[in-house]
């Protein structure tokens, strides 16, 4: 019998398949499909001048796809952070849970022009979004509002976790749904594809509510002022920052403009709560005695613009760090950014107030599973093929051993990054057809997106500098007036003092010389001559290859 596209679920990974971030699965049966979550990523070293990174969607096209919708996993910025930017372009709804839409209603609010089709995604009912049954399971995650996706298709149930870990005593008291989970994998689960992330990490993960003491000790025992850093979506933290704040007298002010805009929409949901007058402005703050502050900053990275790192350098206005003040990093060091924070840490040290972190006290839990986790995960849904998705390779890989470990012939589970298809049929799973799964650099503050181009002038830039020349050229007679003039901006005065200068501009002027009056009177010839001569003898006489900026002037 032959097999007919809409006899096979294609699988269209796009990003979080084999690298942290931008996660965006896209499913298709025949040519009806559905995007499970719109994330972004942040650059990498040599990324000079890249805010973000999101997906590039241009294969979604080429493939002939008829997207019906974007189903949300949770409201992290690595789920949701490209919608603002590609939602005009899917124009689909967005289905998510009330946290989750309420984080993404503030960003689309930011760009102009454009109206949202934003749809309640309810727990535990099924939405049908053309052949695709899609039922929200609720699970526990360091954000308020996960679920992972139970994706009802004529082959058979898929379930897309997204993000989870198995809290026993959650702040909320919303459980992971392992009753829903075990009566899916009772029916029959054609497919598992589950969150890598911590898969090589033994055990289980702490439960979020064994921070809160932890947090409480910390703070009752400094005399000063308190400032604490954490990822600002996550609710289930910050309620226990200013519980803790509350119990030991202190009020608490908000620096960041994502943890403000993040905490009123948990207020205005009634999901963060707080005695009346808990909270006070910056300015408020300013005027109380250090012993009565709290001041939850966001930061945690390290990153420069962000407001700890400003605190940290003297140049937040109302916040300034002294002897006796204590700042609590109750945060995880995302992998590559270790450098960054101890420099951070450094800072703080020197204005004389004290750092306490995670590795010092249980100030912080993973919101992802582990690997007694990860297996029980699979215990409970009993799949009959499983991809192990959101990770590096390593990840990846870990994560098959581990459903190899409870049962799962190997034969049974795909390993398949980005740009890779995956297809699922009666027959089994295998890898299906490429496609362009790459990345579009952003500079987030002009949502201008950054080709290859400019990034790698950018890096040249960063690495070898600059060289401006300067050739003035007789219009009428097509020969060069004078010599040369050269400068330098980023390359190292000892190898490229005035005498090399002078030396190269000799010989550029030589060189010229020798190109004849016809292709002098050529300006883009004569610059792209300087250019490759320069770059030629900066490499050949230095090693280097700075960026070569010609300027001719015909006089």
């Amino acid at each position: 019998m032959t097999q007919t596209i809409s006899d096979v679920l294609r699988l269209f990974p796009f990003g979080g398949v084999g690298e942290f971030g931008k996660n965006m699965m896209v499913y298709a049966l025949g040519d009806d499909a559905i995007m499970v979550d719109c994330g972004m990523g942040f650059p990498e070293p040599g990324q000079h001048g890249v805010d973000i990174v999101i997906p590039d969607i241009s294969a979604i096209k080429d493939l002939g796809l008829k997207l019906h919708a974007v189903v949300l996993t949770h409201g992290h910025e690595d789920h949701i952070g490209a919608l603002p930017l590609l939602l005009p372009e899917l124009n689909v709804p967005v289905y998510g849970t009330e946290m989750t839409l309420g984080l993404l209603t503030e960003k689309m609010n930011e760009v102009k022009g454009f109206k949202p089709e934003l749809m309640a995604l309810p727990e535990n009912e099924r939405v049908q979004l053309g052949p695709f049954g899609i039922e929200a399971i609720p699970v526990t995650h360091s954000i308020m509002d996960a679920v992972s996706i139970a994706i009802h298709t004529p082959l058979g149930i898929v379930i897309h976790t997204g993000d989870f870990k198995f809290d026993p005593a959650p702040i909320d008291g919303r459980a992971t749904a392992l009753h829903r989970f075990a009566a899916l994998g009772d029916a029959g689960v054609l497919l598992l594809v589950s969150d890598s992330t911590n898969a090589t990490r033994a055990g289980s993960g702490a439960t979020e509510r064994s921070v809160g003491p932890a947090l409480k000790q910390a703070i009752s025992s400094c005399t000063g002022k308190v400032v604490v850093t954490t990822f600002s979506s996550n609710m289930f933290r910050i309620q226990q920052i200013v519980d803790a704040a509350a119990a030991c007298g202190r009020k608490v002010a908000l620096a960041g403009r994502s943890l403000e805009r993040n905490t009123e929409v948990a207020r205005r949901l009634g999901r963060l709560n707080a005695p009346s007058g808990q909270f006070v402005s910056i300015k408020q703050a300013t005027e109380m005695n250090d012993a009565e502050v709290l001041v939850i900053a966001t930061g945690s990275q390290g990153e420069s613009r962000a407001a700890l790192a400003r605190i940290a350098m003297g140049k937040f206005t109302g916040i300034s760090l002294k002897d006796g003040d204590l700042v609590i990093f109750s945060s995880s060091m995302i992998p590559g950014n270790e450098r960054i924070i101890a420099g951070l840490f450094s800072h703080i040290y020197r204005r004389g107030a004290r750092v306490l972190h995670a590795g010092q006290a249980p100030l912080h839990v993973s919101g992802h599973a582990q690997a007694h986790e990860l297996k029980t995960m699979m215990q409970l849904v009993r799949p009959r093929y499983m991809y192990p998705v959101h990770g590096e390779y390593r990840n990846l890989i870990e994560h098959k051993y581990l459903a190899m470990a409870t049962g799962i012939p190997e034969g049974h589970i795909i390993i398949a990054e980005n740009g890779q298809s995956v297809q699922v049929s009666a027959d089994g799973i295998r890898a299906g057809e490429l496609f362009h799964a790459g990345a579009v650099f952003v500079d987030g503050a002009q949502r201008d997106e950054i080709d290859g181009m400019v990034l790698r002038d950018r890096r040249i830039l960063a690495e070898d500098g600059i060289v401006t020349a300067i050739v003035a050229i007789s219009r009428q007679q097509g020969r060069l007036i004078g010599n040369p003039e050269l400068a330098t901006r980023g390359v190292l005065h000892q190898e490229v003092g005035d005498e090399v200068l002078g030396r190269a501009a000799n010989e550029l002027k030589q060189h010229l010389e020798k190109m004849g009056q016809e292709l002098l009177a050529d300006d883009d010839v004569t610059k792209e001559e300087i250019r490759l001569w320069l770059r030629r003898w900066f490499k050949r006489q230095h090693g280097r290859r700075p960026m070569v900026l010609p300027v001719v002037f015909e006089i």
